[in-house]
């Protein structure tokens, strides 16, 4: 997959290596890759702003300069989702290239990782290959270095597959006691209507277990069902 480099040149900002165009004189907007004009407006603003920092010069403690840096990331972040591909971005304060991964779209805009810090605070004119920030343990929809948390997510996907998988055998039992394969097949056309809102929720933060758990006690109760319906 194609990584798309970000990054501020001369006050302009430069996305997959084309600058954001300005309007044209025509009203058009020009090459702006299809993305929200929010998003390209606070782009060209970042980098006009960024354009008074020397490239390389490191972390120096000064508000102004962490604000340029923490709104590129920012801005990279959502770019990435926007897009959803992985993007590169060159910080203007340090130089520094941040990396971001495994980034799609989602309905919460992914976390920002961290910034590394330049060593010796000093930097040339152009950015300088830095080390790259890579998220530990990623989702699908984040870009945070933020791990999964596997212990509770799976506690609760449990706990939901079990609840759900006792609902389920408890009001279908008397349709497949009465009604045989046919209300088996009532059983499954319900469960069905429930699918597409709970596949919309798999990789919300927290949901997304609660998620698993009802997919896993459904298909459960499904084939307790029709065995018993055999």
């Amino acid at each position: 997959m194609r990584v798309v480099e970000v990054r501020a040149d001369r006050g302009r900002a430069v996305v997959a290596g084309v600058a954001l165009a300005e309007p044209g004189p025509d009203g058009g907007e020009g090459r702006t890759w299809g993305l929200p004009p929010d998003l390209v407006d606070a782009l060209r603003e970042w980098a006009r702003v960024a354009a008074s920092v020397r490239v390389g010069a490191g972390p120096s403690g000064d508000p102004a300069a962490d604000a340029i840096s923490r709104r590129g990331r920012q801005l990279a972040a959502r770019l990435s989702v926007e897009l959803a591909a992985p993007v590169d971005y060159w910080d203007p304060v340090t130089g520094h290239r941040v990396a971001l991964r495994r980034v799609t779209r989602t309905p919460h805009p992914p976390p920002v990782p961290p910034l590394p810090r330049s060593g010796n605070g000093h930097g040339g004119g152009a950015p300088a290959a830095g080390p790259s920030v890579e998220e530990a343990e990623p989702t699908a929809v984040t870009a945070a270095a933020e791990p999964t948390p596997w212990g509770v997510g799976l506690t609760l996907a449990a706990l939901v597959a079990g609840v759900v998988l006792l609902a389920n055998l408890a009001l279908a039992a008397p349709l497949i006691t009465g009604l045989g394969l046919v209300g088996l097949a009532v059983d499954a056309a319900v469960v069905a209507g429930l699918v597409p809102a709970l596949w919309l929720n798999r990789h919300v933060p927290t949901w997304r277990w609660a998620v698993y758990g009802t997919f896993a006690g459904t298909g459960l109760a499904l084939v307790v069902l029709a065995v018993a319906a055999f």
